[in-house]
């Protein structure tokens, strides 16, 4: 095959079907009976999950449902653990039945054959999700797993210090860089932000909206460019802000982030839509302080995409068929979207937009003053720069490039880029897939 420049999500592929199809097998027909329960002997299904709302979630699926019950397992976040987890429970024949997967991960789950092909089953709830979250979910023209949020990077600011200080709200970087300077002459010990330096799922949001494409599927091949100039022009300006102790450079979700945060001395948090119910769980005493904005750009609008999570049926399930009807109701129904959003830790914003208004008046915004956080958001999904694709390799490039990003505590951050580059070739070649030239 001639290699062929592609940058449509769903020709990534090309480069993994055949590592797809050897997953797929033997997962596609193991449970043509599974959802033919009854009230009386209902399908007992296994759910774990790490995230907010998830635990609530199973328990209204089981409210309604007298066929099919589920049975929530709380698990390590993924790359915490809970993916391990998973790889373990598959070769030990103990797996769940259903998982949470964030988007950057259903990759290199696919292609270690821990996910299964959920064409059949799930394929028309994928089809209710945007485009660019269809394709995340898409590999080799198969669907394996059913999105349930899409996630646009936001700023979420402190209005009351902004309008005290009479500084105006930022709407690009040029404009962030110059409050920062004005933030820091108006109060010597607060820092516009707490920079998460080690955060790669920031890092790449960041490089998406930039312009970046960190991999790309070229013929049979990928291409990685985790070091390019777009993700070095987010490094550059971040960096600048670091050295010229313009903001805080902290660890992602630290006690000492936290703190300065709830000290007053934090003005926004680079975050994403889900970021309001964790903020509202970390800060509960700033109520009414907090307002959620549009990203600063660099000019064409753009914005990138922070984590988001899917639902995927786990390989091997013996009841995948019932599998599918928790996955379809967890991410087409109103119920679950209250459901997930009441208690007020999720703030997802649903991936199917006629599920958007439903979110809105589940999650209780008064902590953010009654904003409409939802239609903030949903106003940014179209603006999610398009093209960007992950890789099979990016859960442990992500743990490699994380830990490199986390000693650049001087700014310098390109020496951990050049990590994350040769990392990621690295494993592309040790993984038995070809690495373009």
């Amino acid at each position: 095959m001639k290699p062929t420049s592609i940058k449509s999500p769903m020709a990534l592929v090309a480069a993994v079907a055949s590592l797809a199809l050897v997953a797929a097998c033997g997962s596609g027909d193991e449970d043509a009976s599974g959802s033919a329960g009854s009230p009386d002997k209902p399908v007992t299904i296994d759910y774990w999950s790490w995230m907010p709302g998830t635990k609530e979630t199973a328990e209204a699926f089981n409210k309604s449902q007298k066929n099919v019950r589920v049975r929530f397992s709380e698990v390590p976040a993924g790359l915490a653990g809970g993916y391990d987890k998973l790889a373990k429970g598959v070769k030990a024949g103990n797996a769940p039945d259903v998982m949470n997967v964030e988007y950057q991960a259903l990759p290199d789950l696919v292609t270690q054959g821990l996910i299964a092909d959920s064409s059949e089953l799930l394929g028309d709830t994928v089809k209710k999700a945007p485009q660019q979250v269809q394709d995340l979910v898409t590999l080799g023209g198969k669907q394996w797993a059913a999105p349930f949020d899409v996630a646009p990077q936001m700023m979420y600011y402190r209005k009351d210090l902004f309008e005290k200080h009479k500084i105006p709200v930022p709407k690009t970087w040029t404009e962030y860089a110059e409050a920062a300077e004005k933030i820091k002459k108006a109060d010597s010990k607060a820092r516009i932000t707490a920079f998460w330096s080690d955060d790669t799922a920031t890092w790449a949001a960041l490089a998406q909206q930039a312009g970046a494409t960190w991999y790309t599927a070229e013929g049979d091949s990928w291409k990685v460019d985790i070091n390019d100039a777009a993700t070095n022009k987010v490094a550059d300006f971040w960096g600048g802000l670091v050295k010229d102790d313009l903001v805080f450079n902290h660890k992602a979700w630290s006690p000492e982030s936290t703190k300065a945060t709830a000290d007053h001395r934090v003005y926004t948090r680079i975050s994403a839509s889900w970021g309001a119910g964790a903020l509202k769980t970390e800060q509960p005493d700033q109520a009414g302080k907090w307002a959620s904005v549009a990203l600063p750009g660099w000019g064409d609008g753009k914005t990138g995409m922070v984590g988001g999570s899917s639902f995927a049926v786990v390989k091997d399930s013996k009841k995948a068929a019932a599998a599918a009807e928790f996955v379809t109701w967890a991410t087409t129904s109103d119920e679950a979207v209250k459901a997930r959003l009441a208690a007020g830790t999720s703030s997802a914003l649903p991936a199917d937009e006629k599920l958007r208004d439903v979110a809105k008046q589940s999650f209780d915004t008064a902590y953010f003053d009654g904003q409409d956080l939802y239609a903030a958001a949903s106003e940014q999904v179209p603006n999610i720069n398009a093209g960007w694709v992950w890789s099979p390799v990016h859960n442990a490039t992500s743990v490699e490039l994380t830990a490199a990003l986390g000693k650049a505590s001087d700014g310098d951050f390109s020496a951990a880029l050049a990590k994350g580059q040769a990392t990621a070739e690295k494993l592309i070649k040790d993984r038995g897939l070809k690495l373009a030239e």
